[in-house]
């Protein structure tokens, strides 16, 4: 049953079955499944067809959504007091600019006392992800580089940063970063800007790696002014290019200790970035 209300999530959430198929890292028949097992377990219409992709939630769903967001937070609750000993279960989830210059100084700055108390896993993906994460409860909160906005997620601005274009400025290879990251955004907009098409172009998916193939002059790319190697060729650009780190959460997140912590490192991240 955990499973079909966790489905029935994020097709609410997302409103499109091939979204939450998505998210959970199902197929979309199975989303499929999972909705009209549900439909039938419960003997009520959960949303109406208009057509094959639209459709709208009915209000029992609307019921059902608000009860099974609160029911599955509660069995969470109940499952991290009983797997390690009162221990905390923190999952988050990084963009890729964020997890290597952000996440040491805000760990830095936190008491080590309260690791003694609470397992964190760190994961580190795209932005598109981890709104996705954050929205089907993968994640207790994420820290991204793309303003996403979500009527299910609150978001809050914790630092500044500034992309900048670098590399070998001659040439007319570019690295680009995945659809969905933060990077790939900004740079769509700097080709938009610039009315350029480029003939030449690796799709890589990790910043690291683009910041290496750069300190070796090989091709250029729109990066983190915080991420360039020293003596690195660069371009500043203009104020659009001047971005945010956010921090996101579930806006029907209820637990205290994640609460908690959620605003810790709000605040550590605030302090660090000044």
């Amino acid at each position: 049953m955990f499973k079909l209300l966790r489905t029935f999530i994020a097709v609410y959430e997302t409103r499109s079955f091939s979204k939450a198929a998505d998210q959970l890292f199902i197929s979309q028949p199975t989303v499929s499944v999972h909705i009209q097992q549900l439909e039938k377990e419960l003997n009520i219409i959960l949303f109406h067809r208009n057509g094959r992709t639209e459709f709208t939630p009915t209000n029992n769903a609307r019921m059902l959504y608000q009860k099974a967001a609160q029911l599955l937070d509660q069995w969470q609750t109940i499952t991290d007091s009983l797997e390690k000993e009162q221990r905390t279960n923190i999952k988050i989830a990084a963009s890729q600019t964020s997890a290597t210059v952000l996440l040491p100084k805000i760990f830095s700055k936190i008491e080590h006392t309260q690791f003694n108390t609470m397992d964190i896993q760190i994961e580190m993906h795209n932005s598109e992800e981890i709104l996705a994460g954050v929205l089907n409860h993968r994640f207790n909160f994420g820290i991204i580089e793309k303003p996403i906005t979500h009527d299910f997620i609150v978001r809050e601005e914790i630092a500044k940063d500034q992309l900048v274009l670098a590399g070998n400025l001659d040439s007319d290879l570019w690295l680009v970063r995945e659809k969905g990251s933060g990077v790939h955004h900004y740079t769509q907009q700097y080709f938009k800007q610039n009315n350029l098409v480029p003939n030449h172009f690796l799709t890589i998916s990790n910043n690291d790696i683009i910041v290496k193939m750069l300190s070796e002059n090989f091709g250029k790319s729109i990066v983190s002014v915080q991420a360039l190697t020293d003596n690195m060729p660069y371009q500043t650009l203009d104020s659009m290019f001047n971005r945010s780190f956010y921090v996101i959460r579930s806006a029907h997140e209820n637990r205290t200790d994640i609460l908690k912590w959620y605003k810790q490192v709000v605040d550590i991240a605030r302090d660090v970035a000044e």
